[in-house]
């Protein structure tokens, strides 16, 4: 017959992963944050767009498709990169834990990420005013980051993944952190006590 502790620790085991989602739109700052928290939970950072251009700088066969995908000015098929997301999570250092930055970013996304059983702890909402995202872009000087561009990315990332955000506002783990007129150390402080302090979904 089973103990009580046979049952705890199982549980416990659950309790030390520590997956993320991070979510916010342009200039946020979601690789900022990122970098804390892959610091303090020592867990991988997942970045698609970057495994994707990985991908292509190794020539592997992945990323020769994705090469002529875009020199042909269209999108990364969402199998690809659901692919190479799975294959990340599967290594050994993300048994622990992961921070997911820049996916799922919209709806079909969110629909693969459920069907594929990949799973998360907390969703972290960056709240950035409108107005603070378009200093911070203007801020940088890139010939790109012209306020009409700015604009139009905020329009695109409301339209994409706004509907992501207000899906994973209902679920367990989503937590919101105003993420301007602090100190990006207080910012990285405000939710690493949340993802600490959150009861988990068990």
């Amino acid at each position: 017959m089973k103990s009580f502790y046979d049952f705890i620790y199982p549980i416990q085991e659950e309790e030390k992963k520590t997956r993320i989602i991070m979510l916010g739109g342009p200039g946020s700052g979601k690789s900022t944050y990122t970098a804390y928290l892959v610091s303090h939970f020592n867990i991988p950072h997942v970045y698609p767009g970057g495994m994707l251009r990985k991908e292509v700088e190794k020539d592997s066969e992945i990323g020769r498709q994705v090469k002529n995908i875009i020199s042909k000015g269209e999108f990364v098929p969402n199998s690809i990169v659901l692919d190479l997301i799975k294959d990340r999570l599967a290594q050994p250092d993300a048994q622990r834990g992961y921070v997911l930055d820049g996916w799922p970013r919209y709806m079909e996304q969110v629909r693969d990420m459920e069907q594929s059983g990949i799973e998360y702890d907390h969703a972290v909402f960056l709240d950035v005013s409108k107005e603070e995202i378009m200093r911070r872009l203007l801020a940088r000087g890139r010939a790109d980051d012209t306020v009409d561009i700015i604009n139009n990315r905020i329009a695109l990332y409301k339209k994409e993944t706004g509907p992501v955000i207000e899906y994973l506002k209902s679920k367990p783990g989503f937590f919101s952190v105003e993420a301007e007129g602090k100190e990006p150390e207080d910012v990285a402080r405000e939710i690493i006590f949340e993802i600490e302090n959150v009861p988990r979904k068990w």
